[in-house]
């Protein structure tokens, strides 16, 4: 029997189906007052309808009703009477059913038998007047025409017959017929009931007997968003993840869609419906891409088919913004289309989105997977790969390349796809161009190439430190220049401005054409714009319109959508027109732009630029990491002539920092000889001077010095913000005992453009004082500090500081000497320059004399100080005459006399002027604030 079965059935635990239940529960219990019901269940696949249904049916066969059940299939949709036997079998003890149903059926033929449908109707109602019954029909859209009419003849007439009608049929193309939806619905006693995929909370309840119950509540965030709250597939997610528990002896971080997420999606689509399918693979192809117009095209299906499948996929949760949710879905639909149709959705889909004007990625991600013999279909794929390298995506960029490459088809194609080769291998690391720079250079010297093609092959045969080519380059774009070709002007414009301040050598030898003579030649790119504001920065020194010009183009780059040589240009123009502050502001923010990427070429750079910005700030140690950074985002050899810049920012924070042996360690490293002609060789041999001077070789470091000298004359860049290489060769002097020659380079510095800047001003008088007369020593000394104060450089300002304390134990001034010692102690403590610290102060203060906690009353000589010396001492400070402390006090003139001597000489000062500057900032200045 149909109830023993369902009776002995596993009970289905629904999840937020309450209301569902509820109302097919009244329409049983309306059987027992001798009415009838009919319920519509509709929903889309996977939803749960049949469980649905299946959980009725076991209630209703708990409480004693006789369940009639049966389920329709597209192979058994011309049986005629197929529904009817499955809901009366001969041993239900429901005979009149059967033969009313064949009496309807002859009716169709014959009008003499309607008297006998009556009489077996009135059989049919006594039999059901036995107890409630249940009839259901799943799937109810493939029953047979007879089966069909039985069903609505028993609808019409429920009324009178105590029975529980409920049908099923899925949201879509493939549901009940109008017509006889029309005739059902219109019984007063039909009810449509729609299932809706499951909320947050429903993916919660279902998961929470299966996951831990601390990781449910996100769980359930992860499985609804992949799965839409479909049931069907949200267990499939759960089996994948038990799965992965017991192979990877861990549970997944994230949703995990195996196989048996696959396999769902196939069992929704699987159906008895060609549409459905159809609809459902044109989504799979087109992506994010699908409309339902673009959707019929493709599958030549009617625009109204579509919209219907789009409702009954939508109500599954299967559609995300109008579109299949997960990949992984459309993945298992189309592995399951055989091959050869699969490429032809693929092609036509790529026809399709390019005459749609759809992004170059989407159409491209079509062409990869069934290329097309079309014109247009290598320069979509050039125009894709660079988009994908823009959003990071290496893989996919390459992948393009490789194909555009294989439909390349003529000349101009093909020198197009090794240029974009050119061009995204050098974004991912420049060790990839040199393969295709040789067939450049031949489409170069030929005039083949585009003038902007042409300028970017110059400047990459230098960045290769192939040095002869690069400059054979730069005459053929010289010439066309002179021919007045069209973009060549700025194109020569823009490269050589690079040159001149990457790799100025190489532009020497060209005649100056100027700027581009036509307007038309003159529309700049940002690149062109910084690499101008750099070569002035770089050769006038700072000024604020080149900083305005600076900050204004960085306004309006972006990482990723302004060229790299841009941002370099702008950031550096602002770091040697010494305000490091702005070019720290500008590239953390380009950095932030960049996310998690920590790759490429543009990584490395600006990466480069970053740890030049934090040596400017006297941060040693974030110099070392970005440094560090820039030189693993690419390949040692993608670095070329460039690699001097990163390694001298770690030279010179090894050498900072005290630890020579990391600095020698880097030097060691094997570097292109042509680096020595370039900016970047600037940095490098300065950068190695300063070790020597920290290994007691002054000899060696006053050659690089002044070899960086020479050469930053020769080209333009003799600027102390870029490159203060006249206070570097006036150290070693010093170390070599040549005070007069320090000092004249000192003076040279000073009158040089820039050479008035805090920065450089602070260190030139740092050094002055070195050379001068001991008395002229305190007060240069202390207009360095002040300057170096306000500068953001613990480093120059630490090694000031260490000179005042010298110079006061030299004039006498022990506790100025502390007071300054512990001022060095705190720039240490907040920008992490102990060992600098260490190193600079060991000989003139004991350690315990600069601990951290030796500060303010804890000093020897104020703690020395009798109350009444104190009092005396804190209104001195503040400028009160020696009648009014007294006055104030109520103490004689010449008893303040008699403190003030004796504090002078416990404190060691000798006069007002040198006990205010002792006291400044500590506890007794504020004693005498309060007393003042």
């Amino acid at each position: 029997m149909i109830e023993r079965s369902f009776e002995a059935g596993e009970k289905v635990k629904l999840v937020e189906r309450a209301e569902e239940i509820t109302l097919l529960t009244s329409v049983l219990a309306r059987t027992a007052r001798g009415e009838g019901g009919v319920v519509l269940l509709d929903a889309g696949p996977g939803v749960g309808r049949t469980a649905l249904l299946d959980e009725f049916l076991r209630r209703a066969a708990a409480t004693g009703a006789r369940v009639c059940a049966a389920t329709g299939s597209s192979a058994e949709r011309d049986v005629e009477y197929g529904i009817v036997d499955q809901l009366f079998p001969p041993d239900g003890g429901l005979s009149a059913g059967p033969r009313l149903a064949r009496a309807l059926g002859r009716g169709a033929a014959d009008t003499g038998s309607g008297h006998d449908a009556g009489a077996l109707f009135d059989a049919l109602c006594q039999e059901f007047r036995q107890g409630p019954v249940v009839i259901a029909v799943d799937d109810a859209q493939y029953a047979d025409a007879v089966s069909l009419r039985f069903l609505l003849h028993l609808v019409r007439r429920l009324r009178t017959a105590p029975v529980a009608i409920v049908l099923t049929e899925p949201t879509g193309p493939d549901s009940l017929s109008p017509s006889f939806q029309a005739e059902l619905l219109r019984q007063p006693q039909c009810r449509r009931l729609g299932l809706l995929p499951l909320s947050r909370a429903g993916v919660a309840r279902v998961i929470a007997p299966q996951v831990a119950a601390a990781e449910a509540a996100e769980l359930a965030a992860d499985f609804h968003a992949v799965s839409g709250g479909n049931p069907l597939l949200v267990q499939a997610l759960v089996a994948d993840r038990r799965d992965a528990y017991r192979l990877d002896q861990e549970p997944a971080a994230a949703p995990a869609t195996g196989p048996a997420f696959a396999k769902a999606a196939l069992a929704w689509a699987y159906r008895d419906d060609p549409v459905l399918f159809d609809v459902a693979c044109g989504f799979a192809v087109l992506g994010r891409a699908a409309t339902p117009a673009l959707v019929a095209c493709l599958v030549d299906r009617g625009a109204d088919a579509v919209a219907r499948v789009m409702t009954a996929l939508d109500s599954a949760g299967l559609l995300d913004g109008g579109t299949l949710r997960g990949t992984v879905v459309g993945r298992a639909l189309l592995e399951h289309v055989d091959v050869q149709t699969r490429a032809e959705l693929h092609r036509r889909a790529a026809g399709l989105l390019h005459a749609d004007g759809a992004p170059a990625t989407v159409v491209a991600r079509c062409l990869l997977a069934a290329p097309v013999a079309e014109p247009w279909a290598c320069r979509t794929l050039l125009t894709a790969a660079e988009e994908a390298m823009r959003d990071d995506e290496t893989e996919f960029s390459l992948d393009c390349l490789r194909l555009a490459g294989q439909t390349a088809a003529t000349g101009h194609d093909h020198a197009a796809v090794v240029m974009a080769r050119v061009r995204i291998g050098w974004e991912i690391d420049p060790r990839l161009v040199s393969p295709w720079l040789d067939e450049l250079v031949d489409a170069l010297e030929q005039g083949s190439l585009r003038s902007a093609d042409a300028a970017w092959i110059v400047k990459h045969l230098a960045w290769q430190d192939r040095f002869p080519q690069a400059a054979d380059g730069l005459r053929a774009l010289t010439e066309r220049a002179d021919l007045d070709e069209p973009g060549a002007g700025a194109e020569l414009h823009v490269v050589r401005q690079w040159l001149r301040h990457s790799c100025p050598p190489l532009d020497t030898g060209a005649p100056d054409l100027g700027m581009p003579r036509t307007p038309q030649a003159r529309r700049m790119s940002p690149a062109s714009y910084a690499s101008d504001v750099l070569v002035q920065v770089l050769g006038e020194g700072p000024g604020e319109h080149a900083v305005g010009m600076a900050e204004e183009i960085l306004r309006g780059c972006r990482y990723g959508e302004s060229p790299i040589e841009a941002l370099e240009a702008a950031l550096l123009a602002l770091l040697y027109a010494d305000r490091p502050d702005r070019a720290l502001y500008w590239c953390d923010a380009l950095l932030k732009q960049a996310g998690d990427r920590s790759t490429g070429t543009s990584m490395a750079i600006l990466s480069g630029v970053r740890a030049e910005i934090a040596l400017r700030h006297g941060t040693p140690h974030l110099a070392q990491e970005h440094a560090s950074s820039a030189l693993s985002a690419i390949s040692r050899s993608g670095w070329g002539v460039a690699i001097g810049s990163p390694l001298a920012a770690l030279v010179q924070a090894a050498t900072a920092s005290g630890m020579s042996g990391a600095a020698g360690a880097w030097l060691n490293q094997d570097v292109p000889e042509g680096m020595f002609q370039t900016r970047h060789g600037l940095l490098y041999t300065h950068a190695r001077g300063h070790y020597h001077l920290a290994v007691d070789r002054p000899g060696a470091a006053l050659d690089d010095f002044l070899t960086c000298g020479d050469l930053a004359k020769r080209w333009g860049m003799d600027v102390p913000t870029f490159l203060p290489w006249r206070t570097s060769a006036a150290q070693a002097h010093l170390a070599l005992g040549n005070a007069g020659q320090a000092r004249t380079l000192v003076r040279e510095q000073l009158a040089r453009p820039g050479g008035s800047t805090p920065r450089a001003r602070g260190v030139s008088l740092r050094l002055l004082a070195a050379t001068s007369e001991l008395g002229q020593r305190p007060a240069l000394l202390r207009e360095s500090v002040n300057l170096l104060e306000n500068c953001s450089d613990p480093v120059e300002l630490m090694r000031a500081l260490a000179d005042r304390c010298q110079v006061l134990h030299e004039v006498g001034a022990p506790a100025k000497a502390r007071m300054t010692a512990r001022h060095a102690r705190k720039v240490a403590d907040a920008g992490g320059g102990h060992a600098l610290f260490r190193k600079l102060f060991k000989d003139e203060i004991p350690e315990d004399a600069v601990a951290p906690d030796d500060l303010g009353e804890e000093d020897r000589g104020s703690a020395s100080l009798t109350a009444a010396e104190r009092r005396v001492t804190a209104l001195a400070a503040l400028g009160h005459s020696n009648r009014e402390i007294g006055r104030k006090l109520f103490i004689t003139k010449s008893t303040v006399e008699q403190h003030l001597t004796r504090a002078y000489r416990k404190l060691g000062v000798r006069n007002r002027t040198d006990l205010g500057d002792l006291l400044a900032g500590t506890n007794l200045a504020a004693g005498a604030s309060a007393l003042g």
